[in-house]
């Protein structure tokens, strides 16, 4: 059974538990939406189709042809996420009037593990850092399944209709939940449908804020996307040194893309410390990320930030 940290956050077991998955969830389009699957030990195998079965036709006669799906054995594993936050007492006595200095603290800390978990998210590699794990660039990489170049050398202007070619590459039962970019990115979208009369048509989500759709389908913005992605023969290479971006089609579908995680983050009082006057809490998530199926989401790499968007 999978989750999302609100439906998972019912079984929490304390208060400052709960308060930490909402300050972790909140306000955020992916986290608001990515649904968790609960896993026992420290890893999940599971098998990812990389060729599709074929089909033919034969005559009287003909031998015949076996010829089934490949698929891959990949491993997603969980990492330690958290960090420590120490609460001054005496700022918390003196303060206590204005504003809880606990929970500000709490805030704070649950807002860096958020940020750095949908930094992974994105741009994960557990090459460079060993106690992280693999994130949508390193596992959507197939320009059969998933991935769309922009176009080709260090990176092209958006062609929209390369993005609706992203979103033809994901297949039933599959579906779009969303389409996520940088917020420049969404601007030259937006200027571009200006320019031909047009405009993003909008929505209401579920707190009724305007959002913005593209082919029926929503479209977000990311603060942890960035538009200092380097490209090398049109695809992605890395997450800084150049001048360019990606766009993502999500699907929530557990049977695709789900983050692991062995029960909720939670929220530790570590107790008074020796060394100082303050108390520590501990924050810690056994988390990690997971594409079990190659059709599920897409991706188009490789496109130039501040170029101009064409048709």
């Amino acid at each position: 059974m999978a989750f999302t940290l609100a439906e998972g956050n019912k079984y929490s077991t304390t208060k400052l538990q709960a308060a930490t998955i909402d300050y972790l969830r909140k306000e955020d389009p992916i986290l608001e939406r990515l649904k968790f699957k609960e896993i026992v030990g420290n890893s999940l195998t599971y098998n990812a189709v990389t060729t599709a079965a074929a089909a033919g036709f034969y005559a009287v006669g003909d031998t015949w042809t076996e010829g089934t799906h490949v698929v891959t054995a990949s491993t997603a594993a969980l990492a330690i996420l958290g960090g420590d936050a120490d609460v001054d007492e005496f700022l918390k006595k003196t303060r206590s009037n204005i504003i809880d200095l606990e929970a500000e603290i709490i805030e704070q800390k649950a807002e860096a593990v958020r940020a750095k978990y949908l930094d992974t998210f994105f741009y994960g590699d557990d090459t460079v850092d060993a106690k992280s794990f693999d994130g949508l660039h390193l596992l959507m990489t197939s320009t059969t399944y998933n991935t769309v170049h922009a176009g080709s050398g260090t990176g092209t202007a958006l062609s929209l209709a390369k993005l609706d070619a992203a979103l033809d590459l994901i297949m039933r039962p599959f579906k779009p939940d969303i389409i996520i970019s940088t917020k420049a990115m969404r601007r030259g979208v937006e200027t571009y449908l200006r320019s031909i009369g047009s405009a993003f048509p909008t929505s209401r989500d579920k707190f009724g804020i305007p959002i913005n759709m593209y082919r029926d389908i929503p479209w977000v913005v990311s603060e942890r996307l960035l538009d200092t992605e380097t490209a090398a023969s049109g695809a992605y290479s890395a997450s800084t040194g150049g001048a360019n971006t990606s766009i993502f089609v999500l699907s929530f579908n557990p049977l695709g893309l789900s983050g692991i995680q062995s029960g909720n983050m939670q929220t530790d009082r570590i107790g008074k410390l020796e060394s100082k006057d303050a108390h520590r809490i501990r924050m810690k998530w056994y988390c990690g990320l997971m594409l079990q199926h190659l059709r599920s989401c897409s991706q188009v790499d490789g496109i130039i930030a501040a170029s101009a968007v064409t048709a």
